[in-house]
């Protein structure tokens, strides 16, 4: 079936807002902790996101070398600043990153983690609303299905699809980003919602909503920090600092999520139930940018291309760089 695009906001506008932004000074946060100008790290960093664990978890003290934040709302703007040079590094999912470089995007992943149980957690699903008579991810069949195209949710949605005999074209897609897909799914412009994390705790905690079907039985797949070859050739010494406190504050989250969930419950302004909920995927361990990342980002530019939001499948050659250790290896 034909997709349904409603939000059509135009890309390029969030760099312009960055600029704007970098030159006022807001939304930007920065750590100083020394060093020479040149030495700064721009991190891309979305809500609740990389900065409150690190900070949390004590990985911010002591940093010999100047980090600015950049705060987005969704990954994809976060990506365009990457491919654009405005930030040295970002922290992205597999599948926003195997959706920009297909599209273009002159970017590379430096850090991979992966969850630490053997499968995705609850925290990613198909939503629909409590007195919904959708049962089974069969019965998507026909219906309207919101996601952002390229995202989490979308590529959850269309392996829960394939997983139960269905394909892409069976459902009729609506893209919006997660806030106009909360409302849509509120007054039932749409039927189903493919989302992740606190998006998937504030339906099912506090508007009482179910999940259809989740990532549970999914393998897990990795999540990425990329970089642009400029930052890579300049900055390698520090991005090689910061993905090392990255992993140790993702070891440390491990011991710490009642700690961790009052902390990201503080940030972001979320109740402390869904701030708990939601930190499943972030518990993760490094791995090695190898070809298993490689076969995993062509499994999902492979469902991308079936369903018709990418033509070809690009040459994956440029797209890791694994010259940056593997914290704990």
């Amino acid at each position: 079936m034909e997709s349904v695009t409603m939000s059509r906001k135009q890309p390029a506008l969030w760099l312009l807002a960055l600029l704007l932004l970098i030159g006022g000074g807001w939304w930007w946060g920065q750590h100083r902790a020394g060093g020479a100008r040149n030495a700064t790290l721009i991190v891309g960093d979305q809500p609740g996101g990389v900065q409150a664990l690190l900070k949390a978890a004590g990985e911010l003290d002591n940093v010999p070398y100047r980090i600015e934040w950049a705060l987005f709302p969704a990954a994809a703007p976060l990506l365009e600043a990457l491919n654009s040079g405005a930030v040295d590094l970002g922290g992205i999912g597999g599948q926003p990153f195997a959706f920009a470089y297909a599209s273009g995007a002159r970017i590379k992943v430096v850090y991979a983690g992966r969850s630490i149980t053997a499968h995705s957690s609850q925290a990613s699903a198909i939503v629909v609303p409590a007195q919904s008579p959708l049962r089974r991810v069969e019965d998507l069949k026909g219906r309207r299905l919101a996601t952002i195209r390229g995202s989490a949710g979308h590529d959850l949605a269309l392996q829960l699809l394939e997983g139960h005999g269905l394909s892409a074209r069976d459902v009729q897609w609506v893209f919006l980003n997660n806030a106009e897909a909360k409302a849509a799914l509120a007054h039932g412009s749409v039927d189903a919602w493919a989302t992740w994390g606190a998006y998937t705790g504030y339906a099912l905690l506090k508007d009482h909503q179910r999940a259809l079907a989740d990532g549970s039985q999914l393998a897990a797949g990795a999540g990425f920090f990329a970089a642009t070859d400029k930052a890579i050739a300049d900055k390698h010494t520090q991005i090689e600092d910061f993905t090392w406190r990255l992993a140790r504050a993702r070891r440390w989250l491990a011991g710490h999520q009642d700690q961790y969930a009052a902390v990201l419950a503080k940030e972001t302004g979320l109740p402390g139930d869904v701030a708990k909920f939601s930190i499943g995927d972030l518990i993760t361990a490094p791995v090695p940018v190898d070809d298993r990342l490689k076969a995993e980002q062509l499994a999902i530019l492979g469902r991308y291309q079936r369903a018709g939001i990418i033509k070809t499948l690009p040459d994956l050659n440029g797209a890791f760089d694994s010259s940056f250790p593997v914290y704990g290896q």
